[in-house]
């Protein structure tokens, strides 16, 4: 009787919030991962709407790229619902759909022609000079995710999975199958953490937001059912109804696929709790495991191509595990340990943002340290640009955005993040008591 009651008040008391973390989760992983909802980035909102913690948080989530003409001082924003361009009177949009990055032209000598820039888009290769709209050059109808430019060729990622390279000249696109790339001995379990509740922590997309997804639409279902069987069974003690019909949804609610979908739930839940509070249980995250016991995912780094570049000599894969170079684009070897997250060339030297993992650049001979975090992108002299330093290219905010203040619940004020953590809490209050409900029920 008291696992009923507990089970009863966690619900009715959180049940809402706990609906509105699973609706926009599901949505966020799904476009993240799969990039499929493209109304998530195209419907907006106006600013104003938003609190202006959200905006300090979160403005800028879109942008994947930014660029600065060296010669005239013009600005480029790549985001993931267009690419925006500062025409002297303020930013335009030029182009609609998702840029992953922004390159200029850069001949074989490392030299850097601004007057025409190459964008990976979702719908391929497009040339860019500045005017105008930018114009298709290859591979259309791929995603591509991530690109290097050296002379009259293009080194592509595609989906972050696998890497292209394409002829500017002839248009022809060949794939560059990767042979070896070692393993890292261990990862970290703040790695893990990160991983699995963004969707992309169990296997090779797109199994991970499959799971992730099946996971938050059935905590929908669970929470949407709970309150239905709350609401029938006070009626049923008016007599309107009949309990025949309760024990029906109960038993769509409380079965042994939910029992299958507990142990998700609950990871979901902690590692949600992790996220928003990493200083605090650092000391409890901050731990490595042995690469044979982690999930299937993490045994294969050829298939995780976050960013790459291309000198002329060695070609270089940024991914989750590190920073990998190749003589011969077939054979790799781990140069730098630690999540590759960006890589941006200026000529002659190639910068890296690190994920959790230290920033730097190599300057031909060796690696220096960046005491930065995450810089979106590096501009003329390797300046290193971080979100809140960008330039407002827009009004308005993408309705993603909106889902992960609404997510977070920034979109109220900072503190509505302490409401994620009672949620997580009463979620595992759900979770025991439902299984202790069930198990009863079952003898």
């Amino acid at each position: 009787m008291v696992s009923f009651k507990l089970h009863k008040v966690a619900g009715v008391l959180i049940g809402l919030w706990l609906f509105n973390l699973s609706l926009t989760g599901l949505l966020l992983n799904h476009e993240k991962n799969l990039f499929q909802l493209d109304f998530m980035w195209q419907w907006t909102l106006p600013s104003r709407l938003f609190s202006s913690d959200a905006l300090k948080m979160h403005r800028f989530r879109e942008v994947s790229s930014y660029k600065v003409h060296p010669e005239n001082g013009r600005q480029l924003i790549g985001s993931m619902r267009g690419l925006f361009v500062n025409t002297g009177e303020g930013f335009k949009q030029v182009f609609k759909g998702r840029v992953f990055k922004i390159e200029p032209y850069r001949d074989k000598n490392l030299k850097e022609d601004y007057s025409t820039v190459f964008l990976a888009t979702d719908d391929g290769i497009y040339r860019y000079s500045w005017n105008g709209m930018p114009q298709p050059a290859g591979m259309q109808g791929m995603v591509i995710t991530a690109i290097s430019v050296y002379g009259n060729t293009v080194f592509c990622a595609v989906e972050k999975k696998f890497l292209y390279r394409f002829d500017l000249v002839s248009g022809k696109a060949e794939e560059i199958e990767i042979k070896s790339m070692p393993k890292v001995e261990h990862i970290n379990f703040r790695r893990f953490v990160r991983d699995f509740h963004y969707g992309r922590g169990v296997a090779d997309q797109p199994v991970s937001a499959v799971l992730n997804d099946i996971v938050s639409a059935w905590w929908l279902w669970l929470i949407v059912s709970g309150y239905l069987i709350f609401f029938l069974y006070r009626q049923s003690k008016k007599r309107k109804i009949q309990k025949v019909s309760i024990r029906k949804l109960v038993f769509f609610h409380s079965n042994v696929f939910t029992l299958i979908m507990i142990p998700f739930i609950f990871l979901l839940a902690l590692t949600g709790l992790f996220i928003d509070h990493p200083r605090f249980f650092s000391p409890l995250i901050n731990f490595n495991l042995p690469l044979w016991s982690m999930p299937p995912v993490y045994h294969s780094p050829e298939k995780d191509i976050w960013d790459i570049d291309y000198d002329g000599k060695v070609l270089r894969v940024g991914n989750r595990f590190g920073l990998y170079t190749s003589s011969d684009m077939k054979n790799f070897l781990i140069e730098r340990k630690g999540f590759a997250y960006k890589l941006r060339r200026i000529e002659n030297r190639l910068y890296l943002s690190g994920m959790g993992a230290p920033s730097g650049y190599f300057d031909g001979k060796k690696w220096h340290i960046l005491k930065l975090h995450m810089p979106v992108d590096f501009v003329l002299d390797g300046k290193p640009v971080k979100r809140n330093e960008l330039p407002v290219f827009s009004k308005n905010i993408p309705f993603y955005t909106f889902m992960v203040t609404l997510h977070d619940g920034s979109f109220f004020h900072r503190y509505f993040i302490f409401l994620n953590d009672v949620g997580a809490v009463l979620t595992f209050v759900l979770l025991f008591t439902g299984t202790v409900r069930y198990i009863k029920r079952r003898r």
